[in-house]
């Protein structure tokens, strides 16, 4: 039956091939879940790929990277822009989220269609297809939201709807009215991708973006706090390891990426300043402009990431203290202390500078409301050994203070 339904398929043309191909994928994977009872392995999944019908279909009749007929070509960039027109579509129609991760796994499980995923979310987001960017987050959840593929990812929409075209990011504005898991799995990505250390400080209308999207709706930050329905992540039959029960041993939220924006920021702005006034040999008419284009850059910014950090401490306090969960460690608070440290060294006088205190702030704020909400867990002495180097800051003693009181 497998040999006579690839015959078949080999018969038909372009795109005709594809779309009954992703068919019979999912034909393979109904029969496969009925002989294993909704449970077991389901055929075209795992092994290699001449042993598994579906992903033979897959690889010959929707990637082309294979083909036994003998005038197969290359697939031009308007075939291949057919073939994503063809699976997004097929997601769209695509009602029952346990079928789409299964055909998503089938098709994208393997790092070898990145590129493919890559270009294919991107689609999803302008068309609005919700079957596909809830699969495309559970993948990120899977393979981890900081881990290099989805990384790549969203790199890709940044580059898409943030740089290339400016104007495009009203199509992304729009991301959680599709998928609120998927957006929350992307700003956790983002986070990574822009570390904020030299040149690698994330995109004025990205933060302006992320800061709407968090102030709109605080709980946005915290959707992969919620387990995905586990009969969904069986599809991918453990090739990311036993992560349905329990969900995963480390949930990823954007919270501690975003905190370490918002903290981060004013220490950058402060460090272009202090580079600025040290520059020699510039005329002073060009060194008038550059400090007039500077001060209202930063002042932009410094606006916008205020306006964050009230939206980040705005999603920890809308936590449930009942159905609190962990979303920061102590790991986490030692290494942001250990960049916020690095950044501060290079600043003349920060007991007294402004841009130092304020970072200092918010970084208590970070640790008094996580810690409040039961976000972070920590020990009595914690904070006293975050706070050894840094600064003085009135508001983090008196945290100290609070902390060895109680």
């Amino acid at each position: 039956m497998d040999n006579l339904r690839l015959h078949y398929l080999q018969q038909l043309d372009f795109p005709e091939c594809t779309k009954v191909g992703l068919q019979h994928i999912e034909e393979y994977l109904s029969q496969g879940s009925q002989r294993s009872g909704g449970g077991g392995r389901i055929p075209g999944l795992g092994g290699s790929t001449s042993d598994n019908p579906a992903q033979q279909i897959a690889q010959e009749f929707v990637f082309f990277h294979t083909s036994r007929r003998p005038y197969h070509q290359r697939l031009s960039a308007i075939q291949e822009l057919q073939v994503l027109e063809i699976l997004c579509n097929h997601f769209h129609e695509q009602r029952d989220s346990k079928k789409a991760m299964a055909l998503f796994d089938v098709l994208f499980g393997n790092a070898g269609q990145l590129e493919v995923l890559c270009r294919l979310v991107s689609m999803g987001v302008a068309v609005q297809c919700k079957s596909l960017l809830y699969c495309a987050a559970i993948w990120m959840e899977l393979q981890g939201c900081t881990s290099p593929n989805p990384t790549k990812l969203c790199k890709m929409l940044v580059d898409d709807y943030c740089l290339l075209v400016p104007s495009a990011t009203s199509v992304l504005c729009g991301l959680p009215h599709i998928s609120r898991r998927f957006t929350c799995n992307f700003m956790t990505s983002v986070t990574s991708l822009y570390p904020f250390s030299g040149d690698q400080c994330p995109p004025y209308a990205l933060v302006e973006m992320i800061t709407e999207w968090i102030n709109k709706d605080p709980g946005l930050g915290l959707v992969s706090l919620t387990p995905a329905d586990k009969s969904v992540i069986q599809k991918t039959q453990g090739r990311y390891g036993q992560v349905a029960q329990p969900w995963l041993s480390k949930v990823q939220t954007p919270i501690p990426g975003l905190a370490h924006w918002c903290i981060v920021a004013p220490l950058t702005q402060e460090a272009i300043r202090a580079k600025l006034n040290n520059r020699h040999g510039e005329t002073v008419v060009h060194e008038a402009m550059e400090t007039e284009h500077t001060n209202n850059t930063e002042s932009k910014n410094l606006q916008i990431y205020s306006k964050l950090n009230v939206g980040i401490i705005q999603t920890m306090v809308s936590v449930n203290p009942e159905q609190s969960k962990i979303y920061l460690t102590m790991q986490d608070m030692f290494l942001l202390v250990k960049t916020v440290t690095g950044l501060i060294q290079q600043i003349a006088n920060p007991t007294e500078n402004d841009s130092v205190q304020t970072a200092l702030d918010r970084l208590g704020q970070f640790f008094q409301v996580a810690k409040g909400t039961g976000g972070l867990q920590c020990d009595k002495g914690d904070l006293s050994r975050m706070c050894q180097s840094l600064p003085s800051n009135r508001f983090l003693e008196i945290l100290q203070q609070q902390t060895e009181a109680s």
